[in-house]
């Protein structure tokens, strides 16, 4: 039996579409939600696939440093 956890995070960013008519070609933000599944064939010893805690502090440093509040732009923007 497989076991899996998701763990959801949020951030804000801004991006615009280029080579775009419409609102989107200017700049504008939007609120970001990322989903992650941790899959594991067996549980650990504290019957756990993996601690939240430890997803979160894993992941959250990299969507702080790269993501939240950023603009995400194109490199030939």
């Amino acid at each position: 039996m497989k076991h899996h956890i998701v763990k959801r995070l949020y951030f804000s960013y801004g991006h615009r579409l280029m080579d775009y008519e419409g609102k989107c070609a200017h700049a504008h933000g939007h609120n970001g939600v990322l989903d992650v599944e941790l899959c594991s064939e067996k549980l650990d010893h504290r019957g756990m696939v993996c601690d939240f805690k430890d997803v979160k502090k894993r992941l959250k440093g990299f969507i702080d440093r790269e993501l939240d509040h950023r603009m995400l732009l194109r490199k030939d923007d």
